[in-house]
């Protein structure tokens, strides 16, 4: 072979061997149902934040645990929301985990609480994770402690 054509074989070797990168990860719908109990959501508004704990079932994962934080600005928007954001870890009964981290508004008259969420991470099968969607939350701000919270995630998930 001339010297033109080894260095076009070469060439060709090289980007065809570039391109055969793995699969890439597969977008599929997510979607949650989540039950869980704020340790004080009113702490949300320190330096601490609040913790919740909960659980449900949860596309790819089956029946989940999930614990998560909660900062809240000490000051509400124009339309008298609250704005926060937080991170969670959901875990599969088999113990893979799947983390994101999100952000939205919280409506101190009803307890509803409204935004989008990330994908982060995880690990098993979820590691490197990406994706996000929103969510939905309902707390019980009656309580002085330990409010119930019942939330709803949808978007995707890419693993």
């Amino acid at each position: 072979m001339h010297r033109p054509a080894k260095l076009f074989s070469f060439c060709l070797l090289l980007v065809l061997g570039a391109s055969a990168s793995p699969a890439a990860a597969e977008e599929r719908p997510f979607h949650g149902s989540v039950e869980a109990t704020w340790d004080d959501i009113f702490e949300a508004f320190g330096p601490d934040g609040a913790t919740f704990e909960g659980g449900g079932p949860v596309t790819h994962m089956g029946n989940t645990t999930q614990t998560g934080i909660l900062y809240l600005s000490s000051e509400a928007n124009a339309q008298g929301l609250y704005p926060g954001h937080g991170s969670v870890t959901i875990t599969a009964a088999n113990g893979d985990e799947v983390t994101f981290d999100y952000e939205g508004l919280l409506d101190p008259l009803t307890g509803e609480g409204t935004g989008t969420f990330t994908f982060t991470g995880g690990t098993g099968r979820f590691a490197g994770a990406t994706g996000g969607g929103t969510f939905d939350a309902f707390i019980d701000l009656s309580l002085p402690t330990d409010q119930p919270m019942s939330v709803t995630l949808d978007g995707t998930i890419n693993y």
